[in-house]
C-alpha cells in the first residue's frame, strides 16, 4: 500500500503542473487512453499466475492500480483545488471535519466547542495530519487526501484478495474493484477504503468462523477483527453492517453438520467482534465517557430516506458494462451456492445482507429511523462485480481447451469491459465535477479565475479580516453564529450550531440551541441579548455573521429535522433587529452582504 500511496502522490504532483481549461473533454481523453493502457498492463500481469505471484510484478500491480483513480480524478479536477462536490452539501461538513483535525490532534467535535468527536474521526484525523505535514490549507488538502485514499484502497483490495484466490485472479478482481469504486463511491473516499476489501474479508471471515481452530484461522479471525475495528472508527454504518455479516456467517447452517457446531462458530465470531470493539474505543472512548456523564439528546443521523434508500438496489439490471458484470456475478453466485464453489456463499450472503438492510428500513420507520441502506449500494455492486469477474475467469478456464484462442479472447474482453467501465464512471459533465469548479475558495477566488461578488460565499477573506481585527483572538477559541461554509473551513472557528441536525453531535442539544437562537432574536434590547447569552448553558457566540437586510437587521438560517418528508429538513429564517447590536457591548461592521457583530 506504500507503493500505491507513493504512486498517487507522484501522479498528482505531475498532473498538478498541467494547465487544462474547464469545461473540457481533453482531460477525459487523456485519462481514458492512459487508463486503457493501464488495464492492458494489468490484464497482461493477470494472464499468468507465476508472473502475478512474483514480487516485482506485485509492486508493479500496486502502482498500476493506484494510477487508475489518481489519473481519472487528478485529470478531471486538475484545474480546481476542491474535490468532487466542491464545498456543497455533504462535502461541506466533511471538509470542516478535516479542517478541525488539521488544527488539533485532540478528538474534538468538528463544529461544537468543548465536545468530543461524535462522527467517526479516524480518516479525518489522519487527513488533518496530512494537511499539517504537507503545509497545505486544510480545505485544499481534502482533494489530494481523498485521491490518495482511493489509491490506497486499491492496494488494500489487492492484498485482501491475494489471501483468498490465486494471484492472477486477485489482480483481475482488484482491477474491477478500482473501476467500480470510481463510479459508486468516489465522493465518499473514506467509505470506499472499507468497501474495497470487504468482499475478500467476508470470504476470509466465512472460512475462519466455520472451520476448526488452527493458528492460521486464529490469525484470520484477529485480522478480521482489526478490519472491523478500523470500520468502527472510520464509518460506523459499515462496522454495524459487517458485524452483522460476521454473526450470520456463524449462524448459516451447513448440510450434514450437527447443531453442536453452532456454539464454537459463535465463539469464533465473538473473537472477531470483541477485537473490533476493543479497537473502536481508540476513537469512541471520549464520546462514550461524555455520554455517561452528560445528557445526550437523540441522534438524527438515521433520519434520512432519499429515493435510492426507498427502492432496492438491483445493479445487475443496469444497461451498462458494470450491469453486465453484475448479472454474470449473480449467475455465478446462484449456480455456485449448492456446489463446491467456495466463494459463492460468502459473497451471496454479503449481497443478500444489503437487500436485508433495505428491508430493515420498513420496521425502523415505525420508530422514526431508517437503515441508511443507500449507503450500502457500493457494497452490493462490488460484490456482484467481483463474483462476475471470478465467474468469467472460471468460464474461460473451462473453455480454453475446447475453444481456440479462448485465453486471448478473454484477455481482450477483460481490457475492453474494464476500460469501458472506467470511462463511464466519472464524467466532466457530472454535477460533482461542475461544483468543484464553481464553488469559491476561502480566498474569494473561483477555481476558474476571478471573483464573483454576486455569490454570498465569495466574501470570506473580508469576513476573516473583520473578525480578527475586532477580536484579536485565535479562531480556534471563537464561537460564531452564521456565515458561509468557506468561513469555517478557512480557519477552525467553532459554530454555535451545526449546519444540519443530521451531522450534529447529540451532546450538543440541537433543538435546544435552535430555540435559544429564536429567543435571542426576540430580545427586547442589547442588554437583554447579553443577559441571555450569559445565561446559556453552552459556549455562546462572540461573533454573529448575519445576512444584512435593508432595514439594518441581520438574518441567519436555522434548520429543523422534517423526516420522513423529502427533503428531510425544513429551513427557518431568524431575524436579529439592528437594535440588538446598538450598544457598546457590540462592535458592528458591514462586510459586503453581511452584518458582522462582535461582542466586545
Amino acid at each position: 500500500m506504500f507503493i500505491a500511496a507513493l504512486t498517487s502522490i507522484a501522479l498528482q504532483l505531475a498532473i498538478g503542473r498541467l494547465r487544462i481549461p474547464f469545461p473540457t473533454y481533453a482531460a477525459s481523453a487523456i485519462a481514458a487512453t492512459c487508463s486503457a493502457l493501464v488495464m492492458a498492463a494489468l490484464v497482461w500481469v493477470a494472464a499468468s499466475d507465476r508472473r502475478a505471484a512474483r514480487s516485482r510484478y506485485t509492486l508493479v500491480t500496486c502502482a498500476l492500480l493506484a494510477a487508475l483513480p489518481s489519473l481519472w480524478l487528478g485529470l478531471l479536477l486538475q484545474g480546481t483545488r476542491w474535490y468532487l462536490g466542491g464545498i456543497s452539501i455533504d462535502q461541506s461538513f466533511r471538509t470542516q471535519n478535516l479542517a478541525r483535525f488539521a488544527s488539533t490532534t485532540s478528538l474534538v467535535d468538528m463544529n461544537y466547542l468543548d465536545l468530543p468527536s461524535y462522527y467517526p474521526a479516524a480518516w479525518f484525523w489522519l487527513g488533518g495530519r496530512f494537511a499539517d505535514l504537507t503545509g497545505l490549507p486544510a480545505w485544499a488538502a481534502y482533494k489530494p487526501w481523498s485521491i490518495l485514499t482511493l489509491a490506497v484502497a486499491s492496494g488494500a483490495a489487492l492484498f485482501a484478495w491475494r489471501l483468498v484466490v490465486r494471484p492472477a485472479r486477485a489482480v483481475l478482481v482488484a482491477t474491477a474493484t478500482v473501476v467500480v469504486g470510481l463510479g459508486v463511491s468516489a465522493t465518499e473516499p473514506y467509505a470506499w477504503l472499507l468497501v474495497a476489501p470487504m468482499p475478500a474479508v467476508a470470504a476470509i471471515v466465512w472460512r475462519a468462523v466455520r472451520s476448526d481452530h488452527s493458528l492460521r484461522r486464529v490469525a484470520a479471525l484477529l485480522g478480521s477483527g482489526v478490519y472491523l475495528g478500523i470500520a468502527a472508527v472510520t464509518y460506523s454504518l459499515h462496522a454495524g453492517f459487517f458485524g452483522t455479516f460476521v454473526v450470520l456467517a456463524a449462524l448459516v447452517p451447513t448440510r450434514g453438520r450437527r447443531l453442536g457446531e453452532l456454539l464454537p462458530r459463535l465463539g469464533r465470531a465473538g473473537l472477531v467482534l470483541g477485537t473490533g470493539l476493543v479497537l473502536s474505543l481508540v476513537v469512541w472512548a471520549p464520546y462514550l465517557l461524555a455520554v455517561l456523564s452528560g445528557d445526550p439528546t437523540r441522534s438524527y443521523a438515521q433520519r434520512y430516506l432519499p429515493s435510492n434508500g426507498a427502492f432496492w438496489s438491483f445493479p445487475m439490471l443496469q444497461p451498462s458494462s458494470v450491469g453486465a458484470m453484475c448479472l454474470v456475478g449473480l449467475f455465478g453466485i446462484v449456480l455456485g451456492w449448492t456446489s463446491s464453489v467456495r466463494l459463492a456463499r460468502p459473497l451471496g450472503l454479503l449481497g443478500a445482507l444489503v437487500l436485508g438492510w433495505y428491508a430493515l428500513t420498513v420496521p425502523l420507520l415505525l420508530v422514526g429511523q431508517t437503515s441508511l441502506a443507500f449507503r450500502l449500494e457500493p457494497v452490493i455492486e462490488l460484490v456482484l462485480v467481483c463474483a462476475g469477474v471470478l465467474t468469467a475467469v472460471e468460464v474461460v478456464r473451462l473453455l480454453r481447451l475446447r475453444v481456440p484462442n479462448m485465453r486471448l479472447l478473454g484477455g481482450v474482453l477483460a481490457v475492453v469491459v474494464l476500460a469501458a467501465c472506467a470511462q463511464g464512471a466519472i464524467s466532466p459533465d457530472g454535477q460533482d465535477v461542475k461544483e468543484a469548479y464553481a464553488d469559491p475558495y476561502p480566498t474569494g477566488m473561483t477555481p476558474t479565475g476571478g471573483v464573483d461578488r454576486s455569490r454570498i460565499d465569495a466574501w470570506t477573506p473580508e469576513l476573516l479580516a473583520a473578525v480578527h481585527e475586532a477580536t484579536g483572538t485565535p479562531s480556534s477559541d471563537l464561537v460564531t453564529l452564521g456565515g458561509p461554509t468557506q468561513f469555517y473551513v478557512a480557519e477552525p472557528f467553532h459554530g454555535f450550531q451545526q449546519s444540519t441536525p443530521h451531522y450534529a453531535n447529540p451532546l450538543a442539544q440541537y433543538e435546544a440551541r435552535n430555540d435559544a437562537i429564536r429567543s435571542w432574536a426576540t430580545a427586547r434590547e442589547a442588554s437583554d441579548l447579553v443577559r441571555q447569552l450569559d445565561a446559556a448553558p453552552w459556549p455562546t457566540p462572540r461573533v454573529f455573521v448575519l445576512l444584512r437586510q435593508p432595514d439594518g437587521s441581520g438574518t441567519t438560517r436555522i434548520v429543523e429535522d422534517a423526516f420522513p418528508a423529502s427533503p428531510n429538513v425544513a429551513f427557518e429564517t431568524v431575524t436579529f433587529p439592528g437594535r440588538l447590536f446598538d450598544s457598546p457591548s457590540f462592535q458592528v461592521r458591514e462586510v459586503g452582504p453581511y452584518l458582522v457583530a462582535v461582542r466586545r
